[in-house]
């Protein structure tokens, strides 16, 4: 489970960052967030959690590249600490159909998970991804399968439009789930919370949307998604107000500072 804790923040994010390309405007950004403790029930044993996390993503000449550094801290009823340390490592081609990834998950000062490969999409719409870590092995994606960025110009696209629903399968190589059913309701925030939303960033008025995402793990028999997250966002790419929902216990996200990033030297 404490490895799906920092892999869904970082997906969600990467999800979250539209490309110009897709006319999308896009800012290149370095953001900065911190992590409490929204909920726990009786049974997970969770008194209290923090940590905090740093999101980058960069325009590159050919593509999009993100970075995730994520440090968290649960708190168990009896006084035992779980301090896991998370590194999510992305680029994505400019044309959604080449995609690398590497995550790192530490647990204490331990390293006990690390993911590393690469994924691609033919024109046929399925494709195949390639891990190299933990173990040489390839996976069959499924026709229709996106990488994250694609996938939230999808669903931009969609909100712009009017819809309110998008389903899709996701790969993000973000862990061993993947990839993933993503089901996602989503409309336009108030006004007043859009202007709330731009001051708390310290940016200009941009539209700004609501979304509500369960992540399935794709083929799986368990009618319950492995987690789903809540956020705020706006159309160039910055999120806040995100929770994610494990069921037994969820975590809060607030963004804490923006810094927009330079174009790359083409």
């Amino acid at each position: 489970m404490s490895v799906r804790i920092v892999t869904a923040v970082a997906a969600v994010l990467a999800a979250l960052t539209p490309p110009a390309a897709w006319g999308v405007d896009l800012m290149a950004h370095r953001a900065f967030y911190e992590m409490s403790l929204a909920s726990a029930t009786q049974g997970s044993g969770i008194v209290s959690g923090g940590g905090a996390m740093t999101y980058r993503f960069a325009r590159e000449c050919d593509g999009w590249t993100v970075e995730n550094r994520t440090r968290l801290q649960l708190i168990y009823e009896g006084g035992q600490q779980l301090a896991t340390e998370w590194v999510y490592v992305t680029w994505e081609s400019e044309d959604g159909r080449k995609f690398r990834f590497r995550a790192r998950h530490d647990r204490n000062g331990e390293t006990i998970e690390e993911l590393r490969g690469d994924a691609d999409l033919t024109g046929e719409g399925g494709g195949t991804a390639r891990f190299t870590m933990p173990d040489s092995r390839t996976e069959d994606l499924p026709v229709g399968t996106l990488f994250p960025v694609r996938h939230i110009h999808m669903l931009l696209e969609a909100a712009t439009a009017g819809e309110t629903r998008l389903s899709r399968v996701v790969f993000d190589g973000s862990s061993g789930d993947n990839p993933y059913l993503v089901t996602a309701l989503f409309g336009p925030l108030a006004a007043g919370d859009t202007q709330s939303l731009a001051d708390r960033a310290g940016l200009p008025h941009a539209p700004s949307w609501w979304t509500q995402a369960a992540f399935f793990a794709h083929n799986a028999l368990e009618p319950e998604p492995v987690f789903e997250i809540a956020a705020q966002y706006r159309a160039d790419g910055v999120a806040d107000h995100i929770v994610q929902d494990f069921g037994e216990f969820a975590l809060r996200v607030e963004l804490s500072a923006v810094e927009p990033l330079p174009p790359p030297d083409c």
